[in-house]
Parts: C-alpha cells; sequence; structure tokens
C-alpha cells in the first residue's frame, strides 16, 4: 500500500505506464526521441544558467527539423504527462482529506466562489470526463495498491494518447462554460454545497462565463441565454438522478403510493423547467411550489426524506435554478448606453427581464460589475440604464476599481454617487444593507508592478470600508484575484491576511482557469478550501498600519521603475521578440480577445501580460523595481521598512510571494528566449545585462528584508 507521504512514488509509476501508452500508440522510434528529450530536459534541471540555455537550444536545433504531425504529437505527450501529474497531486489530495472535516464553530456570514475561465486553454469535455476517471483510479490506487488499478489505467492512457485534450479551434464562450460547469455543477460538488450548507456554512457559487462583456465580442444575451440553460440542465440532472433514488426506496413500501401524485406533478415541473425563456421566473415559482406540497404531503404520511430537504437547500442556493451570473461591462460602454441603445449591455439587460418575470431579476444576475469604474457618473450611469431596461433598481451596481486612479480616488467616487443616488436607502431595503465593491488585481499589477498595487488596495479597501460602515452599510469587497502573485493569488492565508474585518466576514472571491479545475474538481478538495477560509476568518485579526512615509517611497520607487520599463519602446520591443506575445492571438487560451482595442499601444491584457512572463520563466512584474528601490533607501530608511514589514501583514505576504517567485526564476531559459529572438547582438547583451543585475538586487532586498537566504 502507498505511504500517505509518497506521492512521488504515484507520479513515477503513472508516468511511467504513460510512457508504455505512448510506446504502443505511437511506435519505438517516436516513443525513444520523446524519452530522450524528457531526460535531457530532466537532467538540466536546477543547473546552471548556461546548462539549461545550452540545452534547449540542443533540443530546439533537434525540433526544427520534425514535421509538423511529430511535434504536435511531442507537444500533446508532455502536456498529457503535465495533466496527468496534476491528476496524481489531485489524487493525493483527495486521499489525504478523506477523513477531512470542518469544526470550527466561528465562520463568515458568506463564502462566495465566483467561476470563470477565460485565462485558460479550455480542455475538450470527453477529456475532462476522462481525466475524472484517472482521477478515481488513482484514489483506488492510494487506497489499495497500483498494481489493483494498472490494467484499467494502462488501458484509459491508451485512450488519453488517441484523444484530443482541447478543441481544436478558438475556444467559444460555451466551451468555456461547459469546462466550469462540468466541474463546479457536478453532482459530488452540488451534494458536498449541499451538506456544507445543511451545516449553517454559507457556501454559495456564482459564474462570469456568458455575461462577462467587458472587451468581448461574443458575449451578449445569447451567451447569458446559454450559460443559464446550461447550469440548469446540470441542476436539472442533479434533481432527477436524487429523485430516481427517492421514487425507488417508496416502491420498497406500500405507503409509498401515496406520494405518487404529488411525484408526478413534481416531475412535469420539473419537465417545464427544461428550457430558460420568457416568463421563466414564474414556472421557476410553480416548480418551487410543487416541491413544498410534496414535502407537506411527505409530512402527512411520516414519510419525509433526505432527498426533500436537500433539494430545499438545493433551492436555497440557486433560487432561479441556474448558476447565478455576474454580468460585466467596460464604464465606457456603458456611458455610451444612455444613448446609443445598440448597446449589447441593454438587450443582456432587457432579455434579464424576460425571463426573471415572476421572481426577483436578482436571483439570476447578482451583480452588475463597472469595468474601470473611475468617475461617480460611471456608477450613475449603471444605476440609469440598470433602471431604464428593468424597470426597477433590481440588482446591485458594482463598481471595480481596477487601476491607480479608480483604487486611490473610490471613496470619492463612492461619496459623489451616494449624493445624486440614494443607495443607501435601496440596499438597506432590497439586500440586507450589503454594498458590493470589487477590487482589481491583475490590471493594478500590470500597471504599477505587484507591490505598489498591493498597497494600493489595500488603502482603497480600508477607506472603503470606513466610509460604507458610516453609511451603515455591510461592505461586501469582491475580489478579482487569481492562481499567481501577479494576479492576486497565493495560499488563502496570504491572501486575506491584509484585508479588513469585513472582507472576511463576507469571503467573496473569483476562481479563474486552472484553479477551477484545482480545487473545485474534488468534493473533499473543495471542502479543505472552504476549511482554509473558516481557518484564516477564525485567526486573521486584520489592522491597518496606516501610511509609513519610508514604505510609500520604496513603493513609489517600484511604481516609476516599472512604469518607465513598461513604457520604454525597447522594452516593449524585447516583449514583442522574446516572449510569446506576439504568438498570443494564434494560441487557443480563452474565447477573450489577448489585447484591448487600442490602436498603436503596447495593449496586452493583464492576464496574458503574466503569460508571457510566465512562459519566459522571468515572472517579471512581481519583482522588477523591488532591488533597485531598496539600494536607493538610507540605512534609516531601510530600517523604517524593516520595521514595517515586522507589523505587515501585507508585506509579510507579499515578500514571501516574492520569494517564492524568486525560486520558480529560470535565467537559462529566459536567455534561450532572448538569444532566439529577432534582436540584434547589442540589444541581446543589453537585455541580458539587465535583467540579471536587477535579480540580484531583488534577491539581496529579499534576503536583508526577510532575514532568509531560503526563497522558500
Amino acid at each position: 500500500m502507498i505511504i500517505q507521504n509518497d506521492l512521488k512514488q504515484l507520479v513515477s509509476k503513472s508516468v511511467k505506464l504513460l510512457g508504455q501508452a505512448l510506446l504502443e500508440v505511437h511506435g519505438k522510434h517516436l516513443y525513444q526521441e520523446i524519452e530522450e528529450l524528457r531526460v535531457k530536459m530532466k537532467g538540466a534541471r536546477s543547473k546552471s544558467a548556461a546548462i539549461v540555455q545550452k540545452s534547449m537550444e540542443e533540443v530546439y536545433e533537434d525540433l526544427k527539423n520534425n514535421k509538423n504531425q511529430e511535434l504536435h504529437q511531442k507537444a500533446k505527450a508532455f502536456a498529457l504527462m503535465l495533466e496527468l501529474i496534476n491528476t496524481c497531486e489531485a489524487a493525493y489530495r483527495s486521499h489525504r482529506l478523506k477523513k477531512f472535516h470542518i469544526t470550527k464553530e466561528t465562520h463568515p456570514e458568506a463564502i462566495i466562489y465566483v467561476f470563470t475561465s477565460h485565462p485558460t486553454e479550455s480542455r475538450s469535455q470527453s477529456f475532462l470526463e476522462l481525466m475524472g476517471r484517472i482521477e478515481d483510479l488513482l484514489i483506488e490506487a492510494l487506497e489499495d495498491s497500483f498494481e489493483v488499478i494498472q490494467e484499467r489505467l494502462f488501458y484509459l492512457l491508451k485512450i488519453a494518447v488517441r484523444l484530443s485534450l482541447a478543441n481544436n479551434r478558438r475556444p467559444r464562450v460555451k466551451d468555456e462554460m461547459e469546462q466550469v460547469f462540468h466541474t463546479v455543477l457536478h453532482p459530488d460538488i452540488l451534494a458536498e454545497q449541499i451538506a456544507l450548507n445543511k451545516k449553517n456554512l454559507n457556501v454559495s457559487f456564482r459564474t462570469w462565463v456568458g455575461g462577462d462583456k467587458d472587451g468581448h465580442p461574443k458575449v451578449g444575451s445569447s451567451t447569458m441565454l446559454e450559460s443559464f440553460n446550461l447550469s440548469r440542465s446540470k441542476l436539472l440532472e442533479f434533481i432527477s438522478r436524487e429523485l430516481k433514488t427517492f421514487e425507488n426506496e417508496l416502491k420498497l413500501i406500500d405507503e409509498g403510493r401515496k406520494l405518487s401524485k404529488e411525484i408526478s406533478t413534481f416531475k412535469i415541473c420539473l419537465k417545464n423547467l427544461k428550457k430558460v425563456q420568457k416568463d421563466d421566473g414564474k414556472k421557476v415559482s410553480i416548480f418551487k411550489k410543487s416541491l413544498m406540497r410534496l414535502k407537506k404531503t411527505a409530512l402527512t404520511y411520516d414519510l419525509s426524506s433526505p432527498f426533500i430537504e436537500n433539494m430545499e437547500q438545493l433551492i436555497w442556493s440557486y433560487p432561479a435554478m441556474v448558476l447565478p451570473l455576474e454580468i460585466r461591462e467596460d464604464s465606457e460602454m456603458i456611458q455610451k448606453s444612455l444613448k446609443d441603445k445598440s448597446q449589447p449591455i441593454l438587450k443582456m439587460l432587457a432579455t434579464l427581464k424576460s425571463i426573471s418575470k415572476g421572481m426577483e431579476a436578482k436571483w439570476y444576475v447578482r451583480g452588475f460589475v463597472i469595468s474601470m469604474c473611475q468617475t461617480s457618473e460611471d456608477m450613475l450611469a449603471a444605476v440609469t440604464i440598470t433602471k431604464r431596461e428593468l424597470g426597477t433598481f433590481a440588482i446591485p451596481v458594482v463598481p471595480l476599481f481596477e487601476n491607480e486612479k479608480g483604487l486611490l480616488n473610490a471613496t470619492d467616487i463612492l461619496q459623489g454617487a451616494f449624493k445624486l443616488f440614494n443607495f443607501e436607502e435601496e440596499h438597506k431595503k432590497k439586500w440586507g444593507s450589503r454594498f458590493e465593491v470589487m477590487v482589481g488585481y491583475s490590471d493594478s499589477s500590470k500597471e504599477n508592478g505587484v507591490f505598489p498595487a498591493r498597497l494600493m488596495i489595500e488603502r482603497g479597501l480600508f477607506r472603503i470600508e470606513e466610509f460604507l460602515v458610516r453609511k451603515k452599510l455591510k461592505p461586501v469587497f469582491f475580489h478579482g484575484s487569481g492562481g499567481s502573485a501577479s494576479r492576486g493569488g497565493g495560499t488563502i492565508q496570504e491572501q486575506i491576511s491584509w484585508w479588513p474585518q469585513t472582507a472576511l466576514n463576507i469571503f467573496k472571491v473569483t476562481i479563474q482557469g486552472e484553479m477551477v479545475q484545482r480545487n473545485f474538481n474534488n468534493p473533499l478538495i473543495m471542502r479543505s478550501q472552504v476549511g482554509k477560509v473558516i481557518d484564516g476568518y477564525t485567526h486573521c485579526k486584520p489592522k491597518s498600519l496606516g501610511q509609513n512615509q519610508e514604505v510609500l517611497k520604496f513603493s513609489d520607487s517600484i511604481q516609476n521603475s516599472y512604469r518607465s520599463l513598461v513604457k520604454d519602446p525597447s522594452f516593449q520591443k524585447l516583449v514583442t521578440y522574446a516572449t510569446p506575445y506576439d504568438y498570443l492571438n494564434l494560441l487557443r487560451i480563452g474565447s477573450r480577445p489577448t489585447k484591448r482595442v487600442a490602436k498603436g499601444e503596447f495593449s496586452l491584457r493583464a492576464i496574458p501580460w503574466i503569460l508571457c512572463w510566465t512562459q519566459t520563466r522571468l515572472l517579471l512584474p512581481v519583482w522588477w523595481g523591488t532591488g533597485a528601490a531598496w539600494d536607493s533607501l538610507s540605512p534609516v530608511e531601510k530600517k523604517s521598512v524593516k520595521d514595517f514589514y515586522q507589523k505587515s501583514y501585507l508585506m509579510q505576504s507579499y515578500v514571501k510571494n516574492l520569494g517564492f517567485t524568486l525560486a520558480k526564476i529560470e535565467i537559462g531559459v529566459w536567455n534561450f528566449h532572448l538569444e532566439q529572438s529577432k534582436l540584434d547582438d547589442d540589444e541581446k547583451s543589453y537585455w541580458k545585462k539587465k535583467m540579471v543585475e536587477e535579480l540580484k538586487q531583488s534577491v539581496r532586498f529579499f534576503e536583508e528584508i526577510s532575514g532568509e537566504k531560503d526563497f522558500t
């Protein structure tokens, strides 16, 4: 039996079996080339930059002679290996968590996850299902032995080698829906959500997929309906499955026939929900009433069942019987919508009014997010079109502060909007005094560098909290964070340790791309994620330390250095030639365009921007400028920053993430990309020297501020 801490053994045996599958499917010659490539690159791991670069150059020369089909097969083999390793890790985590239970009595008022898919490649539905079966086998191996599952795993791996991992076209919005909903609306995940909610843990799901219009030409009222219909079908499948079990149980006893009439009515109402269309709210209301009649009749004959209790919990989580959307549009487009009635966001709101008739619109769409909100007028424009299209202020508008102007002026923007519209009364009357504000991590980091962006966000959060509390409103902070440090990621503890208390009371975050699959593909892993939020809520004691002039000077220096770099035409040329920048429009990584519409500007979106530096293993946005900023401080100023670091959860979180980032940087990989670029020799020499010097300074900053030599 594989011992608990032996993940390496599971990976080793699984990858070896994958090699045998590749050998059988593709033949000895291709298998040997793939294996030689794997061994060669493994041998270069942790070696000097020169050795890594040389190894990559040798491999590159060999691969240049390959035909397209061979390159595709080799690339797929390594992609499949990485998928298999990730699946091994997921199985191992599930195995370790088998006896994990949430025991804390104190917990947040609500935990809200908003799922989105656009940052990552959209895997095919058939591949996801296959990897799910493989994960089940690997869990079985951990509980018994690898030999027990070896034959079945080998068979599935041979199918995986033949199967396309992703769609052979740019993913559509619907593909992204299918990928997300396959995971988060899986019957096992829904059952876990119900179980948590029955323990008074309010764990809610939302999605952006289908409603995130911001800069997306393919999103509109039709994708919104697609999203509703697909999530509806997943929920109905779950109910039908549970209902069949309930009916089979009732057949075992004579008294079960007494519920047959109400069950038949319930099934008819269920069938009527099949398609989300005009007046859908009325049908959902009728469905809920049929469940209440079924419950009443069951109680009369003492035939109440967990099925009925679970359905009540499901309806509580999904009142409109859909995965609720958060719709989003750019503030500029919202302003245009005041006069231009052809704007897609208006049709989305009109469609929402049409389908929600019979119940509250907010159960279909929980919020209208204003992207790049920078003025009070942006908020008021969103209110105006919401009232105009829905007939009333039926869903809350949510300002998204994601750049310097928005974050630093957030309270002034709110103050101006509150003077001209009675948000206080509306939110107290309709939404339990909750007022939601979203903060963006990716764009703020892309524009300013990671540490200055974090400092802006922290200051913004505490100022907004103070403003809303004075208005006797309950702040809800929606954090647009992702998996990487550049996108606001890290451990739960690192993310929340510097938030204000109200941000912990109602925990709301985006779960993006690969993190959906990583943290919600299994009910045990999902439970552990909820447990980590509860642990953080229990142990974190957030407080604002106010402004420290030396820290602000340090941050401003980083920001100036970072901005100067990004605006430098020679750097933009570097990014174009030495990173995947020029190829991003060819990559099938998502349905959203990789660049913003801005003629003649360096206008890469935040997530593809991070991809450029991840693929080249330089991870530049996290560390650039920190070392030079540190060196520019006097000894007295450094001491002040060090003292602040000892007390500041934000700075401790950043420095910890910086350490992990520095540990992942591979200069040899970056040098390879640089040497293969179209830059001339002088440019290559300049940037190679520049990057190494800046990196050395940043390493020195990490060591001096943390007192650690080990990055991790």
